[in-house]
């Protein structure tokens, strides 16, 4: 990966967030990526966000959550990685801390689209040594080659 799309990766779709708290780490995600520019607007993204967390938690276990909302007026899907090095308490599935938080934008209108996205992330995240690559650069310092190039490709590309 070259130099260009590191700074891609790490200013655009990935984040390092530093609260302990989820709805603060949320809103850190949100704020802090640009992948989410494009959005009419953040704050009312980030409320449904977090009404949907507030429902139930998106904490899938081995250190991820995955929190999404839903808006009429976005037209392709946007995915955001925080990377916390402390740890976040996400009433997961497993109990453990959350160090991987993905926050996904995606329309109602493209089902498809969004669980193909959903598919893509989890194919990822279920490895551990992609976990663990993740969790051993909160500062967002990855190398320029690694085993984890393909996910750091997809997540500048946005094209899942």
């Amino acid at each position: 990966m070259d130099s260009f799309e590191q700074r891609s990766v790490c200013n655009g779709s990935i984040c390092p967030i530093i609260s302990t708290d989820k709805f603060q780490a949320i809103h850190e995600v949100i704020a802090k990526c640009s992948v989410f520019d494009t959005l009419e607007s953040r704050d009312f993204f980030e409320k449904l966000v977090v009404d949907r967390e507030k429902i139930e938690s998106t904490g899938i276990g081995r250190g991820v959550a995955i929190a999404h909302g839903k808006c009429e007026s976005i037209d392709t899907i946007h995915i955001g990685l925080g990377i916390s090095k402390e740890g976040i308490p996400f009433h997961s599935l497993d109990g453990k801390p959350v160090h991987l938080l993905f926050v996904i934008a995606s329309t109602p209108h493209a089902q498809i689209s969004y669980l193909r996205a959903l598919a893509s992330i989890m194919g990822f995240v279920k490895q551990t040594n992609t976990r663990t690559f993740l969790e051993q650069h909160t500062n967002l310092d990855f190398p320029e080659t690694s085993e984890c190039d393909a996910f750091l490709k997809l997540m500048a590309s946005q094209e899942f």
